[in-house]
């Protein structure tokens, strides 16, 4: 290195040094001080964006188990009151049964009734109070407003009917009854069970024949099915004689009845001469409607009375007054998959309308003729949807840190009224209330000492039988938010550790390890040190070059 005066390369270096120490010094007295490792973005630019992604799951994570706290509290409560409801009911079920007692007076069973109509009014009082931040839990809901119909008003749509394809009738052959002539032939009627009809509405099934088996295929619930059924021989007794047979094809919940006739001049008719007919009529198709309105669930919508309407090319329009204002909202509707249900969101009124297929897909036209008809009962009425409260029938609660997680509460309405202020939307419930309060053949309402025993007595007996439906249904109930208790419970320890684990993994990125903090700062103490004290001796190694000019 070159002695010179002018640029002192050893106090530039000592400088930069120094500088640097004093830096690193600086970081390790930002982050001893304020517990972090990342300060500034410039600290560590990815680890910072990390980080804070990581913040925004935990924030959301802990208000989720919150969020999910306060579900299950609200749970809690429908229960608590669904108990008390349920131990209202199992008196009024006692009380059912004590009237059916002969040995009371008409005064008596009058007494019996008052309570029971008592009980009823505290089982609506019941269900109209209880509520949570306003939410009421067990009078929400929408109420259809046609006499005594549910919600699921679409189940009475389901109108499956039994068609067949068949050849012309022929001696060895299925046909229809005739003038005999000397001829001798099986006709058929075929009816199918209400468990199957929604299950085999819009299929086809085929039929073959080897002597006097007949099998029946086709497909049922998805699965590949066929049974095969024997038909038996018909002896004549020299006269015209007329046997029938059943051919239950109970794994299809279809049965065929045959009606076997012989002339004079046969002696006996086969059933394998029957069965060959199977193999002309080849099939038998079952069509019908084949999907309903399921359910109606509510999130904040005004009570009010709003109108269906089903334009016929898949759209339904619903028209109502909103805040004062008359709106109205445009739907395209979709097919709906068969065994599938899906929901039509009527968003601008807080409805949504669930619709399931049942075995062929429900077209956009059958789901909007569905929801127009949903109080008139034909395909081509304009519907009301009359809504008796306020709130939601249908609450979701967040269930982890991203808005796509959240699990649904629905809320119920186990009123027993079918119209005023304690109407109610589920016809077990309303069963009752009609059982105990209504006036018609059967009821209990204006029953008096001039009725005699036997009305009075198949009275209780149905309202029993309409009280022991209710339980069961109250049971249900209970059930399914007891279920969500618990899995809200599984969910909020699934949610606290993977808060756990994520504060642990945040911390590892942008929390100051002290351990190795603090000797960093020990370190660039002394780096400090060192370097001042190098700076000051390069600082007067110029006055090398003044002895040189002595």
């Amino acid at each position: 290195m070159s002695t010179v005066i002018n640029t002192n390369m050893a106090s530039l270096f000592a400088q930069n040094s120094l500088a640097n120490a004093q830096n690193n010094l600086a970081t390790s007295v930002q982050r001893l001080s304020s517990g972090l490792r990342i300060n500034t973005a410039k600290d560590d630019a990815a680890g910072l964006g990390i980080s804070q992604n990581m913040q925004s799951q935990i924030n959301g994570t802990n208000q989720s188990i919150r969020n999910l706290a306060d579900a299950t509290n609200l749970l809690q409560t429908a229960d608590t009151s669904l108990a008390t409801i349920q131990d209202m009911l199992l008196r009024l079920k006692q009380l059912a049964v004590q009237g059916y007692d002969g040995s009371l007076s008409s005064t008596q069973k009058t007494s019996i009734l008052n309570e029971m109509k008592d009980l009823n009014s505290e089982i609506n009082a019941t269900a109209s109070r209880t509520s949570f931040n306003g939410i009421n839990l067990l009078a929400s809901g929408a109420n259809v407003s046609d006499t005594g119909s549910d919600v699921r008003a679409g189940d009475d749509l389901i109108t499956t009917a039994v068609s067949i394809t068949a050849a012309a009738s022929t001696i060895a052959g299925l046909g229809s009854a005739g003038t005999l002539s000397g001829a001798t032939y099986s006709s058929y009627t075929v009816s199918v069970s209400d468990a199957y009809k929604n299950k085999l509405a819009g299929q086809t099934f085929t039929f073959t024949s080897s002597g006097s088996i007949v099998t029946m295929s086709g497909t049922v619930d998805g699965l590949t099915t066929s049974q095969s059924i024997s038909i038996d021989d018909v002896v004549g007794n020299g006269a015209i004689r007329t046997v029938a047979q059943s051919l239950d094809f109970s794994s299809f919940g279809t049965t065929i009845n045959l009606s076997t006739v012989t002339a004079a001049t046969i002696g006996t008719y086969l059933g394998s001469t029957s069965a060959s007919g199977f193999n002309t009529m080849s099939t038998l198709g079952i069509t019908g409607v084949v999907g309903t309105v399921s359910d109606i669930r509510l999130s904040g919508a005004e009570s009010g009375t709003y109108t269906m309407a089903y334009s016929g090319t898949g759209t339904v329009t619903m028209s109502g007054t909103l805040n004062g204002v008359l709106t109205t909202q445009a739907l395209v509707l979709t097919d709906v998959t068969k065994n599938t249900t899906s929901t039509f969101d009527f968003s601008s009124f807080g409805v949504k309308f669930d619709i399931k297929a049942y075995a062929a897909n429900y077209t956009a036209a059958n789901a909007g003729a569905a929801l127009a008809a949903i109080n008139m009962g034909t395909a081509s009425g304009t519907g009301k949807l009359v809504i008796t409260s306020e709130g939601n029938s249908s609450l979701e609660f967040q269930s982890g840190a991203t808005s796509d997680a959240y699990i649904t509460i629905d809320t119920l309405n186990v009123m027993t009224d079918s119209s005023g202020s304690y109407a109610g939307t589920n016809a077990n419930m309303k069963a009752v209330g009609s059982a105990i309060t209504g006036s018609s053949t059967g009821q209990l309402g204006d029953l008096n000492s001039t009725d005699t025993t036997a009305t009075w007595q198949d009275a209780f007996q149905n309202a029993e039988n309409a009280i022991d439906t209710a339980l069961d249904y109250i049971s249900e109930q209970r059930g399914i938010f007891g279920s969500q208790m618990n899995r809200l419970s599984y969910t909020s320890t699934n949610l606290s550790s993977q808060s756990t684990n994520l504060q642990n993994s945040r911390s590892a990125i942008i929390d100051t390890d002290f351990a190795a903090e603090t000797a960093k700062l020990t370190k660039g103490q002394i780096m400090q040190q060192a370097a001042t004290a190098m700076l000051a001796q390069a600082n007067q190694m110029p006055n090398v070059v003044l002895s040189l000019l002595k």
